[in-house]
């Protein structure tokens, strides 16, 4: 699979996005490995995405914005599109090889802060773990079969570059000099849980199991956190989507109630008419005029 060039043997694999890809948060666009020559040097240089090197064998020297760094075998770095990076093969280090994966998408440099990587430091260390080479060697097998099914290549790599990002996340913070992203609140994840599922007719009960907690205690806890019980938190998010629908659409009361989980069109309006102190036709008509 190695190819022999000046200062390297490697493999190198290209994509080019199908409209599916670009729909995506971010995309592959290139990868590759290789076992580095005496006097292997890349750089100064600049690419147009994001590339994630990994160190699988030996050492290198990065050099960027007067930093420099010498990474050991399992660490990384991260080359962030338009900056300018140099890298090479210490002259006492007698082998080097890499893995690399080159991405693009409105939604990189947010995954890069998740996958642990920083603009200003980009290198982290211990990131190529057995899980994530077997990962990435699935990832590549994929890519090598080409385009027999243009849509099933794509995504069939699709699903392993997120499998292969979601072992970057889930081990950001690990590594020496790594910063852990914020973790959300147990009150925002659960406010949130609601939120998503409240139209679904989700109870106290389901919510509390989502937390893993005793119903009692997590209404304790949830009242303390948020100000409002769990109930009435769910009450409040299905009759806020309620307004936003008899303000923004044109749906009949019927289906809106069916809509937001209300087994009936009384169980709503009584609902409605008890939140808002007018019925729904009411408010609909107030909001027109």
């Amino acid at each position: 699979m190695l190819q022999e060039y000046d200062h390297e043997f490697a493999e190198f694999l290209y994509y080019t996005p199908a409209e599916i890809d670009k729909g995506s948060p971010f995309w592959l666009v290139r990868a590759g490995r290789n076992i580095a020559k005496p006097g292997y040097r890349i750089g100064p240089r600049r690419i147009e995405c994001s590339s994630i090197h990994f160190v699988t064998e030996g050492s290198l020297m990065v050099e960027y914005k007067g930093q420099s760094c010498r990474l050991q075998a399992g660490d990384a770095f991260c080359m962030y599109p338009n900056e300018t990076y140099l890298y090479y093969k210490p002259d006492d280090e007698p082998s080097l090889q890499l893995t690399w994966l080159a991405m693009d998408g409105p939604g990189m440099e947010k995954m890069l802060r998740l996958a642990g990587f920083d603009l200003e430091k980009p290198w982290s260390r211990g990131r190529w773990t057995p899980e994530l080479e077997d990962r990435i060697g699935r990832l590549f097998a994929e890519w090598r079969k080409g385009k027999a099914d243009e849509l099933a290549v794509s995504l069939g790599l699709k699903g392993l570059l997120y499998q292969t990002l979601s072992l970057l996340a889930s081990t950001a913070g690990m590594g020496e000099g790594l910063r852990s992203p914020a973790k959300k609140s147990k009150a925002s994840q659960w406010t949130e849980y609601i939120e998503w599922h409240a139209a679904e007719g989700i109870t106290v009960q389901q919510v509390a199991e989502y937390a893993g907690l005793n119903r009692t205690y997590f209404s304790a806890q949830f009242t303390k956190a948020v100000g409002l019980t769990p109930a009435r938190y769910i009450a409040k998010v299905k009759m806020d989507k309620a307004q936003q629908m008899l303000r923004g659409t044109s749906a009949a009361v019927t289906e809106i109630a069916y809509s937001l989980g209300y087994p009936t069109l009384y169980a709503f309006t009584r609902a409605f008419t008890h939140y808002c102190s007018m019925s729904p036709s009411q408010y609909r008509k107030q909001y027109q005029t």
